[in-house]
C-alpha cells in the first residue's frame, strides 16, 4: 500500500511540473533556436511577450503582493510606487526599478523587494524613525534617529519630538536623547538643546535653567548633575546657569535674585 501510495504521489508531482514548467520549456527552445540562427535581436520582443503570456498560462502571474514595516508611508502612495497590478506575469516585474522607486519616498529608508513563486511578491519596508525637530536658520525640519532631514514631514505633525538648535545637531542627537534616557525623571525637564561650535551641547531646561555640558564626557557629567539633583534639589534651587565643562568642578551661577538676596544676607551677617 505505501509503495501504490508513493507511486501516486509522484505521478501527481510529474504532472503539476509538466502543467507549470512545460510551456516554459518550448519558450527557452524557441529563444535558443533565433540565437542559433542569428535571428535573436529581431526575435526577441516577440520572444518576450511569449514568455510572459506563458508564464501567465502556467500560473505565475501576481495574486498577492505582501508588505511588511508599513506604518508612516501611505498605502495608495506606496501602490504607486511599485507600478505592480495584480494578474501581471511574476517575471515581467523590475524589481530593482520598483526598488527604487520606493525608496525615493518620503519616510522609507530602505526596502527590499522579491517573488515568491508562483504568485506572491514580498516587500519589506525599514521606514525612518522620526527623532527630533530641527531648527536651523529660522526654520524647522523633522530629522530621523541617523541625522537625516526627513523630506516632506511637517513639523506642526510632530510637535512632540525634542528640539535641537545648530549647525551638525541633527547628528549628534541620537547620542544626546539616549543620555537623557538614562534620567527619566530629570530628562522631561529639558526643553531644548542647542549644539554650539558642532562640538558639545548647552541644554535649556524649564525653569530658565541652562546646562553646559563638556564635549567628552557627556554621559558621566549628565549622570552627576542628576545625582545631586536628586540629593540636594540643586535644580529646584534659584540656578540660572550650571557648567559642567570642568572635570573637577562645578561652576553654578545664580539668579539676578538669589545673587541680591545672598548679598542682602552677607552684609547683615557682618553687620551682626
Amino acid at each position: 500500500m505505501r509503495k501504490m501510495t508513493q507511486r501516486t504521489g509522484s505521478r501527481r508531482v510529474r504532472r503539476v511540473l509538466a502543467w507549470r514548467v512545460g510551456p516554459l520549456l518550448v519558450v527557452v527552445a524557441l529563444l535558443s533556436g533565433a540565437w542559433m540562427t542569428g535571428h535573436l535581436a529581431t526575435a526577441w520582443r516577440a520572444v518576450l511577450d511569449t514568455v510572459v503570456e506563458t508564464s501567465i498560462t502556467a500560473g505565475f502571474e501576481v495574486r498577492h503582493v505582501l508588505v511588511s514595516g508599513r506604518s508612516k508611508t501611505d498605502r495608495q502612495t506606496l501602490v504607486e510606487a511599485l507600478g505592480i497590478e495584480i494578474g501581471e506575469a511574476i517575471f515581467a516585474i523590475d524589481l530593482e526599478a520598483a526598488r527604487a522607486r520606493v525608496t525615493s519616498l518620503t519616510w522609507v529608508r530602505d526596502a527590499s523587494i522579491r517573488r515568491r513563486v508562483p504568485d506572491t511578491v514580498v516587500i519589506e519596508l525599514v521606514e525612518r524613525r522620526p527623532l527630533a525637530i530641527w531648527q536651523h536658520q529660522g526654520e524647522l525640519f523633522v530629522v530621523d534617529s541617523v541625522g537625516e532631514v526627513i523630506g516632506g514631514a511637517q513639523p506642526e505633525d510632530h510637535s512632540g519630538l525634542f528640539l535641537v538648535v545648530g549647525p551638525g545637531a541633527p547628528a549628534a542627537a541620537a547620542d544626546l536623547l539616549a543620555v537623557l534616557g538614562l534620567t527619566p525623571d530629570l530628562a522631561p525637564r529639558v526643553l531644548a538643546a542647542v549644539r554650539i561650535g558642532q562640538r558639545r551641547w548647552k541644554l535649556h531646561l524649564d525653569g530658565g535653567i541652562d546646562i553646559h555640558l563638556p564635549e567628552d564626557g557627556v554621559q558621566e557629567a549628565w549622570l552627576a548633575l542628576a545625582g545631586m539633583d536628586k540629593s540636594s534639589g540643586l535644580l529646584s534651587r534659584d540656578v540660572m546657569t550650571i557648567d559642567l565643562r570642568l572635570p573637577d568642578r562645578l561652576v553654578v551661577r545664580l539668579t539676578e535674585e538669589a545673587r541680591e538676596r545672598l548679598d542682602h544676607e552677607m552684609t547683615q551677617g557682618e553687620d551682626t
